[in-house]
Formats: C-alpha cells, sequence, structure tokens
C-alpha cells in the first residue's frame, strides 16, 4: 500500500514539473543536422540551431514566436496542420526537421534573430500579427522574417486562434521569393511572457542590421484577440520564479526510488525467523556418540 501512495506521488510531481514546458519546431529545404527529442533545454537547442546556422545555409530564415502554448495545444491535426505538414515530411520541398515536444527553460526568439542577423549579415523584417499588416511581397535578397504571434487566449476559441496563425504563417512563407528558407517555431508557456510581446527585454526599433516599415495590409484575416494579462505586480512570488526544476525533479525520483530499495530490503530482513535453539550446542547422548 505504501508503495502505490509512492507511485501516485511521484506521478503527480511529473505531472507539476513539465507545466512549465513548450514545443520547438524546425524546418528548412536545406540539409541541417538535427534530432528530434521529447524534451530538450533551452539553452542546448540554442547551441545546436547556433552550430547548423551559423553557415547560412537558407536564403531566408523565418523565426515565428508564439507564446502561452503547450504540448498538448498541438496534439490534433487541425490545430496547425500546415506546421505540422512541414515538421512530419508531408511537405516535399522540406528537407530538414526536428521538434522538441517539451523545451524546459526560456528558448529566446530574439536572441536567435540576432545571432542569425550576426553570423549571416543580412536585413530582418519584424512583423507584429497583433498590428495586422505584412508586406504583401518580399525582396529576393536573403533576410530574416521574424512574425510575432499574440498570447493564446484561454477561452473556447484557443484552437482556433492557433489554426488562423498557422494559416497566416503559411501565407508568409508563400510570399517568400526564394525556395531556400529555414523555418524557426519558437514558443514559450505563459509563465515566461511577462511583457506581453513574447521578446522581451529586446528593442525591435533599435537593435538589428535593419528593421523594415511595414504599411501592406492582410489580405486574410488571420487576426486574432489578445487575451488580458495580469499585472506584475499583482502576481504571486510562484508565478515569477521556478521553485521545481527538472532536475530537483529527477533527484527526488532517485531519492524516492533508493528509499523504496531500503525499505524492501530491511522489510526482508526483519521477517527472518530464526529459532534461538539454532545456536545451542546438542548435547543429547546421540549427539555425542556421533562425536565419537
Amino acid at each position: 500500500m505504501y508503495l502505490s501512495i509512492f507511485w501516485l506521488l511521484a506521478f503527480g510531481a511529473a505531472v507539476g514539473a513539465f507545466r512549465d514546458t513548450s514545443p520547438f519546431f524546425l524546418a528548412s529545404t536545406s540539409e541541417i543536422l538535427a534530432s528530434s527529442a521529447e524534451i530538450k533545454t533551452a539553452s542546448s537547442i540554442f547551441r545546436d540551431v547556433s552550430s547548423e546556422l551559423s553557415a547560412c545555409p537558407s536564403d531566408y530564415f523565418v523565426v515565428a514566436f508564439q507564446p502561452g502554448v503547450h504540448k498538448s495545444d498541438y496534439a490534433t491535426r487541425r490545430s496547425a496542420p500546415r506546421l505540422g505538414a512541414k515538421v512530419t515530411g508531408q511537405d516535399e520541398t522540406i528537407r530538414s526537421s526536428m521538434s522538441v515536444s517539451e523545451v524546459a527553460g526560456v528558448l529566446d526568439a530574439a536572441q536567435i534573430q540576432a545571432m542569425i542577423e550576426k553570423e549571416c549579415k543580412t536585413r530582418t523584417t519584424v512583423i507584429d500579427t497583433s498590428s495586422g499588416s505584412y508586406p504583401s511581397s518580399f525582396d529576393k535578397e536573403a533576410r530574416i522574417i521574424t512574425v510575432k504571434f499574440p498570447m493564446l487566449s484561454l477561452g473556447s476559441d484557443r484552437a482556433q486562434q492557433l489554426s488562423d496563425n498557422d494559416g497566416l504563417l503559411a501565407d508568409i512563407i508563400d510570399r517568400i521569393p526564394s525556395p531556400s528558407y529555414t523555418l524557426l517555431y519558437v514558443t514559450s508557456p505563459k509563465e515566461f511572457d511577462d511583457s506581453g510581446s513574447g521578446f522581451a527585454g529586446y528593442d525591435f526599433e533599435n537593435n538589428g542590421i535593419y528593421q523594415e516599415p511595414l504599411h501592406m495590409q492582410l489580405k486574410r484575416d488571420y487576426s486574432a484577440h489578445v487575451s488580458g494579462k495580469e499585472s506584475a505586480s499583482n502576481s504571486s512570488v510562484f508565478a515569477k520564479y521556478q521553485f521545481f526544476t527538472p532536475g530537483i525533479f529527477m533527484g527526488l525520483m532517485a531519492s524516492f526510488l533508493f528509499v523504496s530499495i531500503l525499505y524492501v530490503g530491511f522489510s526482508a530482513l526483519s521477517s527472518l525467523e530464526v529459532p534461538y535453539a539454532a545456536f545451542e550446542k546438542d548435547i543429547s547422548a546421540g549427539a555425542q556418540k556421533k562425536q565419537q
């Protein structure tokens, strides 16, 4: 009974440990060495992406950022069918793909953009979908296209909003004049988006090599409502900091397993029953004759 209670507690801890994770997807028409995984740290993903993209394998780099999601939001094909086709290999133009279901930590999309700008010395076009406008076409020269989506709402329109964002992203990619592009789809759980923009601590107006103004209207209606966020002054300390990391969780799991093994061992030893007579010397007449 005690072991069953232990495993229930361990399962509950596992569910709580990965609530602050979100997925990451990469799809490219170029050959990129990228391996998919169920869970990875944000730092390891950034190292892998930096190592592969530092050689500038594509003409266009699309860095899309979707805040406020979890891997369960992409459990069905209807949530993001066009993105799913690129990651799962259904799109014949894609030659390399990568998917990480749960990213532990914060993967900064602005940091990825800055890295590509530095290594490839290319221009950047920033598209804020909440403004309802983006260019109808792009120049043929290489560049970075940064697409910022608003935080997903918690209402019944959550799935529809994610599907609309998927359609908008597909429309932007279709307007790329070059067949060589790499898509980096970066997400974050809601707990890590304090600014509401998804690119906290990065000023797109004053950083980067080039920022192109946007004045063209959308041909399709993919705009979504941005859900209201709580004020930082009213949020609790548990909403600002992460007290239970995957490392602590794995340590607790190992400790519980070790304690359970010790418990079983001590229980087995304590259940042994040996009569006291087994340790006394046999002084009967039959035993004396055998000794002679």
